[in-house]
């Protein structure tokens, strides 16, 4: 994995679990790998390892039992997948207000772009309305 400059490590390597328990190659309940295969596998210090453990477990996205591993928690694909949507449309609605959009605007060119019929989105509302129970 190539680190950024920018971003300390620990956060990075806890973002990467992240990122594997939202793809689902991380699955809830599963035990997370020891300190010393992390350390290996990002050619960090254990250190480094362990603050990114702190991080997620601090977080709510994993739970440490002593003398037996870290364990992804229920929930925590869903609660992952629904910070990362939210953090994309509050970052899409200040773009766009910030090149002065109203709201009602934003909403209504959202609504038509939905509408158009794309494959993607017509995915996502497949999977929202699925998972939420929710129509149109």
């Amino acid at each position: 994995m190539a680190f950024q400059d920018n971003i300390p490590i620990y956060v990075q390597i806890a973002d990467d679990i992240k990122n594997q328990i939202v793809r689902g190659s991380l699955p809830e309940e599963e035990k997370l790998g020891s300190i010393r295969e992390y350390s290996a596998r990002y050619q960090v210090t254990a250190l480094t390892v362990q603050r990114g453990i702190q991080l997620l477990e601090h977080q709510g996205i994993i739970t440490t039992r002593k003398g037996v591993g870290s364990f992804v928690v229920p929930g925590a694909r869903e609660r992952l997948r629904r910070e990362m949507v939210a953090g994309e449309i509050r970052s899409f609605l200040q773009k766009m207000t910030g090149m002065g959009f109203h709201d009602r605007e934003i909403l209504e060119m959202v609504k038509e772009e939905m509408e158009d019929g794309s494959i993607q989105v017509q995915r996502l509302r497949v999977s929202f309305y699925r998972r939420t129970g929710k129509g149109n």
